[in-house]
């Protein structure tokens, strides 16, 4: 049984939805406790100390997550249409 190829509009609309809640999850962390993430970013990258970056984020501007939620939902959309459509093209008519 074959199961039906993703669309690449509902593909990328998918991931664009995804990837922007990923985002503002993020940026409400670094509102709450931006040293939080420079602690959880350290476990990811094997203990790396990046407390000294903590400084030199600044205050989160709003305008700037919406601008980045915005960045973010393009370059997802983008990715997952491209995705979808090579998956189908490298699927053939199974």
């Amino acid at each position: 049984m074959s199961r039906p190829r993703p669309s690449p509009l509902f593909c990328g609309l998918s991931l664009a939805v995804t990837a922007v809640a990923i985002y503002l999850a993020c940026a409400l962390v670094v509102t709450w406790s931006p040293g939080a993430l420079a602690a959880g970013l350290g476990l990811i990258v094997h203990g790396l100390s990046l407390s000294s970056l903590s400084p030199a984020v600044g205050e989160l501007r709003w305008s700037a997550v919406l601008i980045g939620s915005l960045a973010i939902a393009g370059y997802a959309f983008v990715a997952a249409a491209l995705f979808a459509t090579v998956n189908r093209l490298i699927g053939g008519h199974r």
